[in-house]
């Protein structure tokens, strides 16, 4: 039996043996010239799945093979011919062809040559090409080696070993013990599938949705998952690690998508109305209807995937996320390793990254896609004290980054310059190309982003207040204390961590940098009340940086092997008690934060439906007027631009106007103005109640208990109102002059 089990099953350590091209070690050398996965080859299957995507085929097969070519080929062609370490290939390989892209479609919208299948095709070829070179110089693959092997694999005898293998697994009682982790990873697969259906029928909850429907079940879930990850963590099996962290994404980003109709957040859909601009129109917005049209490279790059596949935006925004966070994990494992930490300690930290990742700033953004850049230019930049070359490759990510957000490369040039000053990252000088290429983009536009406030003076206190002052119901006050405990309690960790580092001579500046730089923002920017959010966001890698050693210190702390007293047993003991603790609350209380706002942040489609049926309709003038912002989106399309340029302010809701007008509303003189502006209009005005606009003003506590009740039953007893639309979550009133 032992010898079976030695010939059926994979050691449960993963060796991450990577592609290797100019980046290759000795170690690979016995095997037979060209059956390697080369870089060359990654890029050759890259640009043949780009070229295939272009084909009539089922659009989410293309969605899968253009995939592949944005997120593998352009990072491979480079780093055939590029040396950098391979310690940081997890992050410089997609995050290095998302750059180009991002560069390619950038550039061609700029130079008015956007053809998004024609730039494709060209990249496919220039893909094609660079491999041909490097073959001619390092020896072509042997075809006849991987053919032989794809047979093997397909072979019939394969396919019985493997069901021999499986049944093997799930009867014998010495595998099955020791691989306790992934039973638990698959009991708690089991245990969130049959949650889904409640989950979608959930009704309100203050609390969100962990207190609906099925939601407690997600809370089970998420402690098994973590639970499984420690037990691996423990026996040191990568491979169910990086299945827990995998799962984790599952339960946590893409329940989302499966529980909801549409994307979640009202502010989703002001993104993808941009997209949905260049689709229809093949240019950007006209300058000053947003400032979206001068930091445009995500919509771009966004706008080209669709045309290739013809993927609807409202399908790509759905699915966003997830694919954000298994990117954002691999850049964060890949940087972990960079810093020197050994497999165990980069996996680990991934999935603190993970977990406490709570400000759902993971959705279709330009800043979901800023962090993915700024934390691949961070891997490359740390290892530029192994070798020069990365150091000028990051300059890639980074040229990619300004043009995709306003805010994001600032931050990252603040980190870059002290890590370069104190010569933590070399040479010193690449912070005049990064600056020319950061204050060269900003100089034209500072007349377009003056107005938003460059800077808005020292008030840190007040830069990091929440853009809600409101205290709110119940619901909502424990929901903000808990977002608040989890993250003070990672800075106050992280804190801890470094000066824990400090005292046992580990590596603690550059993750320290990194993980404190962020809060320079609050100085002098309050960016519309999320700044404190972005602060977070950006801290999430260097604090699990900083964290991770110190975590693993306690989890892995043993009493001494020579008869240890009883005092350093329970010291050990309580160690890893503290570390399970923390590791198991953390998991708790960022699932709790992600989903507090959840009946809230919802959005149907039958709701997206109409509004964009209104706005196809209305024209230049038409105001569409809410209580607050959400459930109807009326920037979901192209139309946005047209009725934008008309009037700046046709779609903000009422509680944008201030605290002081919402005091006391609603009163017969507010109403009387709505009324008056209505009347004084020759386009159509609209006034949109939704249940969850509705249950945002309870929620936040922006006006009294009675008022939204009492406002609707103005609007329903007035004769100017007519009802116009109306479904379970929705009723649209359109004014209507006697």
């Amino acid at each position: 039996m032992a010898d079976l089990r030695h010939t059926l099953f994979v050691p449960s350590e993963w060796t991450f043996d990577w592609p290797v091209g100019t980046t290759d070690s000795a170690a690979g050398t016995r095997r037979r010239a060209g059956s390697r996965l080369r870089y060359s080859d990654i890029s050759v299957l890259a640009a043949l799945s780009g070229l295939t995507s272009m084909i009539a085929l089922p659009t989410l097969v293309r969605v899968v093979l253009l995939a592949v070519l944005l997120f593998f080929g352009p990072g491979a062609a480079i780093l055939s011919w590029v040396r950098i370490p391979r310690t940081a290939v997890p992050a410089a390989l997609p995050i290095l062809s998302i750059s180009v892209v991002t560069l390619m479609v950038s550039v061609a919208m700029w130079g008015y040559r956007w053809s998004p299948r024609m730039w494709t095709l060209l990249l496919c070829v220039a893909l094609i090409g660079s491999s041909v070179l490097w073959y001619r110089k390092h020896g072509r693959p042997d075809l006849s080696w991987w053919i032989a092997r794809a047979r093997e694999v397909a072979a019939p005898s394969s396919r019985t070993a493997a069901i021999t293998s499986v049944r093997f697994a799930l009867t014998d009682r010495e595998t099955l013990r020791r691989n306790v982790a992934g039973l638990m990873l698959a009991l708690a697969f089991f245990l969130w599938l049959p949650l889904l259906p409640g989950l979608e029928r959930a009704t309100y909850s203050q609390f969100g949705l962990l207190t609906a429907g099925t939601g407690p079940g997600l809370v089970l879930c998420m402690m098994l998952i973590m639970a499984a990850f420690l037990i691996a963590l423990r026996r040191r099996q990568l491979r169910t690690m990086l299945a827990a962290i995998g799962l984790a994404i599952v339960v946590q980003r893409f329940t989302v998508t499966l529980v909801t109709s549409a994307p979640i957040y009202d502010w989703t859909y002001k993104h993808v109305a941009v997209t949905e601009f260049v689709l229809d129109m093949n240019r950007l917005t006209p300058t000053g209807v947003d400032i979206y049209s001068e930091w445009p490279s995500f919509f771009l790059v966004s706008a080209w995937f669709q045309h290739v596949t013809g993927y609807d935006t409202l399908s790509l925004a759905h699915v966003f996320a997830p694919m954000v966070h298994v990117v954002l994990a691999a850049a964060v494992y890949g940087l972990a390793r960079v810093m020197k930490f050994d497999k165990r300690a980069a996996i680990t930290a991934a999935m603190l990254a993970e977990v406490i990742n709570w400000v759902g700033q993971d959705y279709y953004s330009p800043q979901a896609w800023a962090v993915l850049l700024a934390v691949g230019f961070l891997a490359l930049l740390m290892s530029s004290t192994l070798t020069r070359s990365a150091a000028f490759l990051s300059i890639v990510p980074f040229a990619a980054l300004v043009p995709t957000h306003q805010l994001t490369p600032y931050w990252l040039m603040a980190v870059t310059g002290v890590l370069l000053v104190t010569r933590r990252a070399k040479p010193w000088w690449l912070m005049i190309p990064l600056g020319i290429i950061l204050l060269g983009y900003l100089y034209p536009r500072l007349p377009i982003v003056a107005p938003y406030g460059l800077f808005q003076g020292f008030d840190p206190v007040q830069n990091a207040a929440s853009n809600v002052k409101e205290e709110g119901v119940l619901g909502k006050q424990i929901t903000s204390l808990v977002c608040r405990a989890l993250s003070g309690g990672v800075f106050a960790l992280a804190f801890v961590s470094a000066i824990y580092a400090w005292r046992t001579k580990k590596t603690f500046w550059a993750p320290m940098v990194m993980a404190f730089g962020s809060i320079m923002l609050l100085a002098g920017q309050s960016y519309g009340g999320e700044a404190i959010f972005r602060v977070y966001l950006y801290a999430i890698p260097g604090c699990v940086l900083l964290i991770t050693p110190l975590f693993l210190a306690l989890f892995d702390r043993e009493p001494p092997q020579d008869r240890p007293s009883r005092a350093r047993r329970i010291t050990a003991r309580t160690s890893v008690a503290v570390a399970v603790a923390g590791a198991l609350g953390s998991a708790v209380l960022g699932l709790q934060s992600y989903f507090g706002l959840w009946p809230i942040v919802l959005e149907h489609r039958e709701q997206i439906d109409d509004a964009r049926a209104v706005a196809a309709q209305a024209p230049p003038g038409t105001s569409v007027t809410m209580l607050y912002s959400t459930g109807y989106p009326a920037r979901s399309t192209s139309d946005y631009g047209r009725l934008t340029e008309a009037d700046d302010y046709w779609d903000v809701p009422l509680y944008a106007l201030g605290p002081e007008y919402m005091e006391g509303f609603p009163t017969p003189a507010k109403l009387g103005d709505l009324d008056y502006k209505a009347s004084s209009s020759d386009t159509p005005t609209y006034m949109v109640l939704t249940r969850q606009s509705l249950e945002a003003m309870q929620y936040y506590g922006f006006v009294a208990d009675d008022s939204v009740a009492r406002f609707r039953q103005w609007l329903a007893t007035n004769s100017a109102w007519s009802v116009r639309y109306a479904d379970t979550n929705t009723i649209v009133y359109q004014y209507r002059s006697s």
